[in-house]
């Protein structure tokens, strides 16, 4: 893995053309990142480019929209779903900002959220009150929501009838969609959960015992999988991300201070593959950046 991260903070460069040309534009309607001279000369010959809206890079972000959300998913035509803020209610953000309510899991409280391959909205709930200490009368479940916004089934217990989580910080799924569950405890250790498309719980995944000790204990803050199904995650005060494959084994381990890369605390595949790796500012504000990372896992 060691070998596949060096290439980190890749330059944006002009898809339309191979010289390195500072890209200024893009067109919302194709997707296409452009250089002045693309934009003039190559984008216009496209049959329907008449009709494309083209977009200086920087008016990209100028309208924010301000949501208090717990966590947020894109749907398949880029809707952006999210938790309501220490509430119960899933909303969707739709291109044209508007915003309407999908479903509801009062009276419990959404921890995060994820969309499958299958659209199944996958979300983390908790019992109201304190989310600490975990004690026998706290729930913490998955719910697994259909396309039709209908509750599939509930994970809160192992084969043993063992309750699984303490706090479900974030999820993901890979393409059998199997669920991956950041379980977090109340000083922000954790571990992965990984399950079955069932329930059933596939492997759990405490750290690397040459990296994660009592001083240095396993930090999880993220997970994404990648299209070949390699789970990756994120160790955030140990400035790291870890590789495994899908039977919870150990394929990878960077360090990632020497890429200029410190408190990794979110990651996201982009459609063209590559790592985004968001960074967080609770040690130091200057660490708060998003870096982008080409992999070959």
């Amino acid at each position: 893995m060691a070998s596949s991260i060096r290439k980190a903070q890749l330059p944006l460069s002009c898809q339309l053309c191979d010289n390195p040309n500072v890209i200024k534009w893009k067109c919302k309607d194709c997707v296409m990142l452009m250089c002045d001279n693309c934009k003039e000369r190559v984008h216009p010959k496209s049959k329907y480019s008449e009709k494309h809206t083209i977009i200086s890079l920087k008016d990209i972000g100028k309208a924010i929209l301000d949501i208090e959300c717990t966590d947020f998913t894109l749907g398949s035509k880029d809707e952006v779903y999210y938790g309501q803020y220490r509430g119960s209610k899933v909303k969707v953000l739709l291109p044209d900002d508007v915003t309407n309510t999908v479903l509801s899991t009062s009276p419990m409280l959404i921890t995060c959220i994820h969309i499958n391959k299958d659209k199944e909205i996958i979300l983390g709930l908790r019992e109201q009150g304190s989310p600490f200490p975990v004690t026998e009368f706290s729930t913490r479940q998955i719910a697994v929501f259909d396309e039709n916004k209908k509750l599939k089934f509930l994970i809160e217990y192992d084969q043993k009838g063992k309750k699984l989580f303490s706090y479900i910080w974030r999820i993901s799924s890979d393409s059998y969609n199997n669920i991956y569950a950041i379980d977090q405890f109340e000083n922000f250790d954790g571990r992965l959960v990984a399950l079955e498309i069932s329930g059933g719980v596939k492997f759990i995944y405490v750290g690397q015992s040459g990296v994660n000790t009592s001083q240095t204990p396993f930090n999880p803050m993220d997970v994404v999988i990648t299209r070949t199904n390699i789970i990756i995650i994120t160790d955030l005060n140990n400035h790291s991300l870890h590789a495994l494959n899908t039977k919870g084994e150990m394929i990878g381990l960077q360090n990632v201070t020497d890429l200029g890369i410190k408190c990794p605390g979110s990651l996201c595949m982009d459609t063209e593959g590559f790592l985004l790796i968001g960074c967080t500012s609770h040690i130091k504000a200057s660490y708060a950046k998003i870096h982008v990372a080409k992999i070959a896992l």
